[in-house]
């Protein structure tokens, strides 16, 4: 068995701070536990000073030994004598340093008690699912590795010399955007790009472009150097790769899913292909094409690709309604959307990163008169966690005020409409995209462009 982790050379430093320097007391009263001492007879001291300073009394060896005495443990840990020892040899001016040894032992010792407890389980459960039980070792880790510091609180002057410094990039070429940029110029406007941790619920009925509108979201956010995980539950990574390729290049759908470009001007489609190719492996996407998914399978995967990649910047799941709980016990399909739309939020802010999840609305929408058919959060499939859990609700609309279901026009290029009906940090309103089938491409329209493909019906 491993050794315990501790010192007892900081544990003593730490005493012998705060026995000889007030100023020390407060950084070490705010950082520090019982538990986070490991010799008994620290932990008493600690827990002594600990008492004297909660009832506003001030700490020095007579008020910790008076303490110390009326618990009758002054004896036990060796008199006044050895608290006076605490003191040699410290440098108070480094308690910083000691607390942080301190904190990093308690880590390693709950770390180690939690490895023996997942040993103990696993003998225990070997015969269940191992997917859960490996999503409870990744979350227990996590939870370790988290609380590895904690933070100090920052003064409005410190953060207004960041938000000073974001100004002064953006006005110099910078970036624009605190958040990732969706490629979008009227939507980033809004939303100030992607927010980390954010939900971002992209909803549509069958066949509208969801994830072609998703593709574009990933493609603009590799183009900005975010590496970006996309979970394909319906789509095999071949067919979501063609579809990129084709946006990429401007190379038609059909050609690249026939693979013939032996004929006429297809040459020079094939030049473009190549150079698509070429141009899509050098952006950080990684597709994930597992069909039907489990929740804690998304979770460890992204987990993973998160500690391997830094730079995630983009997670996207198509779609929301086909990922499972695995092997859960719960029946009810409002419960289990529920611990769904749960996890991926809470993956997201785990992750600090934001996470778009595909949605279908439900068929409610069609019951409705032609001419009053405008989204409502409440036309999300199974709704109600989903549209509580997000951030960031999108609905994309190609009907006009008359009901006119434009994605089936034979236009090359189908003006869409982003309905943003929920934004919790700002601003809803529309955002006319245009829709090229040709590429299965998503692009900002300009006014004029808008003005020329609204439909008579707007």
């Amino acid at each position: 068995m491993a050794d315990i982790p501790y010192s007892e050379q900081a544990e003593r430093a730490v005493l012998g701070s705060i026995l000889i320097n007030p100023e020390t007391i407060v950084p070490v009263m705010a950082a520090l536990e019982v538990e986070d001492f490991f010799v008994p007879v620290n932990k008493t001291i600690f827990n002594a000073a600990r008492n004297v300073y909660e009832r506003n009394i001030a700490l020095d060896i007579t008020t910790i030994a008076s303490e110390l005495d009326a618990t009758k443990n002054l004896e036990e840990i060796g008199g006044v004598m050895f608290l006076a020892s605490l003191c040699e040899g410290v440098v108070s001016s480094n308690v910083e340093d000691y607390i942080n040894v301190l904190k990093d032992k308690t880590n390693l010792r709950t770390l180690l008690a939690a490895i023996n407890r997942m040993v103990a389980e696993f003998n225990e459960e070997s015969s269940g699912d191992v997917g859960e039980y490996l999503n409870r070792v990744e979350k227990e880790i996590t939870a370790i590795t988290r609380n590895r510091r904690v933070g100090d609180f920052r003064s409005t002057a410190d953060v207004i010399e960041v938000v000073k410094e974001k100004y002064f990039r953006s006005i110099s070429g910078g970036a624009r955007y605190s958040g990732v940029p969706s490629g979008f110029s009227r939507l980033d406007a809004i939303t100030n790009g992607w927010q980390k941790g954010d939900m971002v619920v992209l909803a549509a009925r069958p066949s509208v472009g969801k994830s072609a509108l998703s593709l574009a979201f990933a493609l603009n956010a590799a183009k900005n150097n975010y590496a970006v995980a996309f979970f394909s539950l319906e789509m095999p990574a071949e067919q979501l790769v063609e579809r990129m390729l084709s946006t990429v290049g401007h190379v038609p759908m059909e050609m690249i899913r026939k693979m013939n470009f032996n004929y006429g001007k297809a040459k020079n489609e094939m030049i473009k292909f190549e150079e698509a190719t070429r141009k899509l492996a050098g952006y950080s996407i990684y597709v994930d094409d597992t069909p039907g998914a489990r929740l804690i399978d998304i979770q460890a995967k992204a987990r993973k690709l998160k500690a391997e990649r830094e730079d995630l910047g983009l997670i996207i799941i198509d779609y929301i309604g086909i990922v499972t709980l695995g092997n859960s016990k719960i029946t009810d399909r409002q419960q289990i959307v529920s611990e769904i739309s749960r996890g991926i939020k809470s993956l997201a802010r785990e992750l600090d990163v934001p996470i778009i999840a595909l949605s279908q609305l439900s068929r409610d929408i069609e019951k409705r008169k032609a001419t009053d058919r405008a989204p409502m959060l409440s036309d999300i499939r199974e709704s109600g966690a989903i549209e509580q859990d997000a951030d960031v609700v999108i609905f994309i609309q190609r009907e006009d005020k008359n009901g006119n279901d434009h994605s089936k026009d034979e236009l090359p290029v189908v003006l869409t409409n982003l309905a943003i009906l929920k934004h919790r940090n700002g601003a809803l309103g529309n955002v006319p995209v245009m829709f090229c089938k040709e590429f299965a491409e998503f692009n900002s329209v300009s006014d004029e462009e808008y003005a020329k493909l609204k439909p008579e019906g707007e």
